[in-house]
């Protein structure tokens, strides 16, 4: 099991579930909290920091909206006029959370360690 450091230097194992609970605590939708702590179990190592897996995280939140962004452009340019949806079409969904609709840096995503 990989392990992860704590802020007070104390190693933890690392559980998916943790992330994923954070992640929905400051506002992504379940659909999305799971796809992107899927892309961090795959990276994640022993003895990453918890600053490490936040730096983490956020890369992967930045990393999708980029992928979501460029999709929407191409479905955009493939649809002739006339033919677009009145207002704007998301993949994300109208409550989940737009990482591209927080201002950059006041963007900050804390994980907190919680004791079974």
């Amino acid at each position: 099991m990989v392990k992860i450091i704590g802020k007070d230097g104390i190693e933890k194992n690392f559980d998916s579930k943790n992330l994923e609970s954070s992640l929905k605590d400051v506002g992504l939708s379940e659909r999305v909290a799971q796809e992107i702590v899927e892309r961090v179990e795959k990276r994640v190592e022993d003895s990453w920091t918890t600053e490490k897996l936040r730096q983490e995280t956020d890369m992967e939140l930045r990393r999708l909206q980029e992928e979501i962004d460029k999709a929407y452009s191409s479905y955009k340019r493939s649809v002739p006029m006339g033919e677009h949806l009145v207002g704007e079409h998301r993949l994300f969904g109208e409550n989940d959370f737009l990482p591209s609709e927080q201002p950059r840096h006041e963007t900050k995503t804390e994980f907190r360690n919680v004791e079974e």
